[in-house]
């Protein structure tokens, strides 16, 4: 892990913005400037718990009119990473920050060992 030297000012930014009693000073710089928390679960946890997906399937977004395949990692908490090492709550804003713009995730990303979209196996539940 790489380390950086932060002032007291900003230290002291960082513990205020900080939720109480859950979040060190580098959850904090992950969620403000990834949009993350390594403290939050991600909305695909339900279908891990039922057995439905599985931590590190992989997830594939095949956008063929552009000749460009995304991939994505499920994590056991629920979210999901994409290429960059982004991780994301939700299937819609990592699609969003591939693209650009709006996209339907639970429709996008689906299941690569089987092909199925994120919203047919939600339908499951």
């Amino acid at each position: 892990m790489r380390k950086i030297e932060i002032d007291d000012e900003v230290y002291a930014h960082l513990q205020s913005r900080a939720k109480a009693w859950v979040e060190e000073p580098n959850d904090v710089l992950r969620r403000l400037l990834l949009g993350s928390s390594p403290n939050e679960q991600g909305v695909l946890k339900p279908l891990i718990d039922a057995g439905l997906l599985r931590p590190e399937d992989q997830l594939v977004w095949r956008r063929p009119r552009l000749g460009k395949v995304h991939y994505a990692a499920v994590l056991p908490d629920g979210r999901l990473r994409i290429e960059s090492g982004e991780v994301f709550a939700k299937p819609s804003p990592a699609c969003k920050a591939l693209s650009g713009q709006e996209t339907d995730g639970w429709a996008a990303w689906r299941r690569a060992s089987d092909n199925r979209s994120l919203k047919d196996i939600r339908g499951e539940l």
